[in-house]
């Protein structure tokens, strides 16, 4: 049920489908973050996944790196690939991969964007011939769950494994774990979504709008030159 007497809602990534989020949108108006698309009834406000994709593979392939590897979400709906941020990141990591030259080293684990998810991920991806010397999970979440195995198998980061992730949460700041990741510029995306919401509530038949910023790569300690 939709409540009417709402003023206006901001969702954020919402995994609902494009039908549904149509018909909340008109009864209520909305704007959604996250979520990439367009609608004739809401607005979206995203982080440019893609590009944030390409800072990570550039910052690695600059210190050296060449068997990158990625983790990423499971998904197989057309609908939320083409929608969802988490397919923007792996695809953006496969077209970077592309751009500088190391097509052949492409290696992408599907697991979850989970801390559970980044520890599988991470499993697998040390019991390869050639392990990777570098690792993009796709949200700071799964790189979490990377850091984790790679301690329990008796190896260090960055020394042996360079981790990224992506969102740029409050623990990846954190002292102890130093993550290198990719800011969304969060604030500006919560304040551009306000603006947005509120010309909507005083003009439900405007034109929809969809404002895409641009993420910046935060270097931190888990990220070092690759290994001779």
């Amino acid at each position: 049920m939709i409540d009417r007497g709402m003023d206006g809602l901001v969702l954020v990534a919402p995994v609902s489908s494009r039908a549904r989020l149509d018909h909340v949108a008109s009864a209520v108006p909305t704007v959604v973050i996250g979520r990439h698309g367009t609608s004739a009834l809401y607005d979206t406000v995203v982080d440019d996944d893609v590009e944030g994709a390409s800072l990570v593979v550039g910052h690695l392939a600059g210190l050296g790196h060449r068997r990158i590897a990625h983790i990423e979400h499971h998904e197989t709906d057309p609908a939320r690939l083409a929608e969802m941020p988490n397919a923007r990141r792996a695809d953006g990591y496969r077209r970077a991969m592309r751009a500088h030259g190391l097509e052949k080293w492409t290696d992408v684990v599907s697991t979850s964007y989970t801390q559970e998810g980044g520890y599988e991920g991470a499993k697998r991806l040390l019991t390869r011939r050639h392990r990777p010397t570098a690792v993009f999970a796709g949200a700071d979440i799964v790189a979490m769950g990377v850091l984790e195995a790679v301690a329990e198998a008796g190896l260090s980061v960055p020394g042996d494994l360079s981790v990224a992730g992506y969102d740029n949460t409050t623990f990846a700041a954190l002292g102890p774990i130093s993550l290198t990741s990719v800011d969304q510029a969060g604030r500006e995306m919560g304040t551009t979504a306000v603006r947005l919401l509120l010309e909507r509530i005083a003009d439900r038949h405007r034109p929809s709008d969809r404002i895409v910023l641009s993420p910046t790569l935060v270097p931190r300690r888990t990220t070092a030159p690759a290994p001779a």
